[in-house]
């Protein structure tokens, strides 16, 4: 018996280091259970002007330059493009705080719906552009995501974060320019993007495959390497710990610290659930053990370790028993100008990237 309540303890220990050292790092790619928190709402600087600029990354005759850019298409078109540069959007992903920027700003005309929103994050290196109800047919996903990935990341590469933008409003503007808006809200129809590189539909099928093929991939391979490691390590558990050392023995103490740094990502109040599974079959392995004794063999000794022996004259086999041993805050610049949504809702269209 003070072998297994010594057991017990080995595992609450190791529970409890593994914890306690995943809380001070903060950080830990093995994540089994994880409930996300984060603020009720995302910090959104006040719309002022076109551009808004948290981080001071554009200089003043680079925010005066867009601005001119988008007033102008917005006498002409009716349509309002609008750019919040921050640092960060915090626990927000990028796709949550745009929405939340954009419905907050109200970009676009009221009942035709036809704004976009740009978002670049600086540390978080990603960029969003939200499109508009009344835009989602002339700006489906893939033509945003195009503009993204081909004009917009390869200049914020080389850090040239106002050519990035600039090239990506005047990729939009052509686009927009190709179509006739609705003035009912209606989606105007898919046609060719108006940029030096013609988009073709087997383009945009190409582009959707091998985003899916990529994740499909990179999914595989993780649910490949966890349900390795969980097999790996549980009959190691299983059999090493509560049945013997040896071999099995050598396997779990040099893969039971990383298994159960997985485990501790896996807690609600402090305790894992898969923990109170392993120590409940703990304690039914080791009973069964108890009442089920076996003669053993060269192999056993080798695989298993050594047993030792109970003194007990009521012990029919010599009382052989076996033994275990171990086991965003910035604030945005003033600006005299009013100029202000139209009462536009955001379609939840749009793309997304990062650099």
């Amino acid at each position: 018996m003070f072998h297994f309540k010594f057991r017990i303890v080995l595992f609450i220990g190791l529970y409890v280091i593994t914890a306690g050292w995943n809380l001070k790092m903060e950080n830990s790619p093995y994540i089994l259970f994880k409930e996300e928190w984060k603020a009720e709402d995302p910090i959104i600087p006040p719309l002022r002007t076109q551009i808004t600029d948290t981080t001071s990354t554009l200089t003043n005759a680079q925010k005066s330059s867009l601005t001119d850019t988008l007033i102008a298409f917005e006498k002409r078109k009716g349509s309002q493009i609008a750019v919040l540069i921050v640092g960060s959007t915090g626990d927000w992903a990028i796709e949550e705080y745009a929405v939340k920027v954009f419905e907050t700003w109200k970009l676009g005309r009221k009942g035709i719906d036809d704004g976009i929103l740009i978002v670049v994050a600086i540390q978080d290196h990603k960029t969003r552009i939200e499109v508009g109800y009344g835009l989602e047919g002339t700006i489906p996903d893939a033509i945003a995501k195009r503009i993204i990935e081909e004009f917009m990341i390869p200049r914020f590469r080389e850090g040239n974060y106002f050519q990035g933008i600039s090239d990506g409003i005047d990729k939009l503007i052509l686009k927009i320019d190709g179509e006739e808006l609705s003035k009912t809200g209606a989606s105007a129809s898919l046609s060719d993007i108006n940029v030096d590189s013609p988009i073709t539909e087997e383009d945009l099928r190409t582009v959707e495959q091998k985003d899916d093929s990529d994740k499909d991939i990179l999914d595989k391979y993780i649910v490949f390497l966890a349900g390795l490691f969980f097999a790996i390590f549980a009959i190691s558990i299983i059999i090493a710990v509560f049945i013997g050392s040896g071999i099995f023995g050598i396997i779990v103490l040099t893969g039971l610290v990383f298994f159960m740094v997985i485990l501790s990502e896996s807690t609600i109040l402090g305790i894992g659930f898969l923990i109170l599974w392993i120590l409940f079959f703990s304690m039914l392995a080791y009973y069964l053990r108890e009442k089920i004794m076996r003669p053993r063999s060269f192999w056993d000794y080798i695989l298993f370790g050594r047993p030792h022996t109970r003194n007990s004259s009521s012990s029919r086999n010599g009382g052989i028993s076996l033994d275990s041993s171990s086991s965003w805050s910035s604030s945005s610049s003033s600006s005299g100008s009013s100029w202000s949504g139209g009462g536009g809702s955001s379609g939840g269209g749009g793309a997304s990237g990062s650099w």
